[in-house]
């Protein structure tokens, strides 16, 4: 008897792989876009930070999410407990939030107004690979419509939280304020991770689909979380971290354009 036919299983598995990225760097790029497009021509009269850096710190960011997803993957087998799901969290979190601090506090980044937008760019990396993995990791089940409307929330989620951390850390290191960053950056962490463990919990059931109330109110609130943290940063962290004449600068060019399409 001949073997069946592997081409169906191969083209599903690209479609998978496909639909993971969508979900996974979709939040993120989108993210990205909406934190930088306003430091940048055409809305400025010249970008306010450096193309390279910015895409350099989103490629390193990719490569770290994808250590911390196979850090994941690695210690799953070791959670037989709640305990040991907060530990791995917790642990994960100081780890990434750990390396974003030493790569944006180097030689060259530090003492930068730019490198807030650099950690801003370093964390969404981070975040698109982590979730693509995320969803990649369910397969063919993730074409049902509950996994892709729970997986993209998650991934919303990371972009948000991991964004806005690596702006607060790229700030503090501009500032020479590391330590305060870091402890800003790291309670934040905390907070997204311990509202996310209902979810993180209903994930590994054999039968997710009972008991949904629970979960997706704990995805829920770490959206809406990680959401207002995310504006924060839009709206006070990245404005402050230029220096005076271009805020100035950036103010006339915003009144302008408001005027102009008025």
């Amino acid at each position: 008897m001949r073997p069946a036919p592997v081409g169906g299983a191969v083209a599903q598995d690209q479609f998978v792989f496909f639909v993971a990225g969508v979900i996974g760097f979709g939040p993120s790029i989108g993210v990205l876009y909406h934190g930088l497009r306003t430091y940048d021509y055409p809305y400025t009269e010249k970008s306010y930070f450096e193309t390279r850096r910015v895409f350099l710190a989103l490629a390193v960011g990719m490569v770290i999410g994808t250590v911390t997803g196979a850090m994941s993957v690695g210690f799953r087998l070791g959670i037989t407990s709640l305990l040991s799901l907060v530990v791995l969290l917790l642990l994960l979190a100081l780890f990434e939030e750990g390396f974003k601090l030493v790569y944006l506090n180097r030689k060259g980044y530090r003492g930068r107004f730019d490198t807030t937008f650099v950690g801003l760019s370093a964390g969404v990396g981070i975040a698109a690979i982590v979730a693509a993995g995320s969803a990649y990791s369910n397969g063919p089940g993730l074409f049902a419509a509950s996994s892709v409307t729970t997986l993209l929330a998650f991934s919303a989620s990371l972009a948000f939280v991991h964004g806005a951390t690596g702006a607060i850390l790229g700030y503090g290191c501009s500032r020479g304020e590391i330590v305060v960053a870091l402890a800003q950056a790291y309670v934040a962490r905390v907070l997204h991770a311990a509202m996310l463990v209902p979810f993180f919990v209903w994930s590994g059931l054999p039968d997710p689909e009972a008991n949904l109330a629970v979960p997706l109110l704990s995805l829920v609130g770490a959206v809406v979380f990680t959401m207002l943290l995310y504006l924060h940063v839009y709206r006070s962290v990245l404005p402050e971290t230029l220096p005076p004449e271009l805020r100035r600068e950036r103010r006339r060019r915003v009144r302008t354009t408001r005027t102009a399409k008025e």
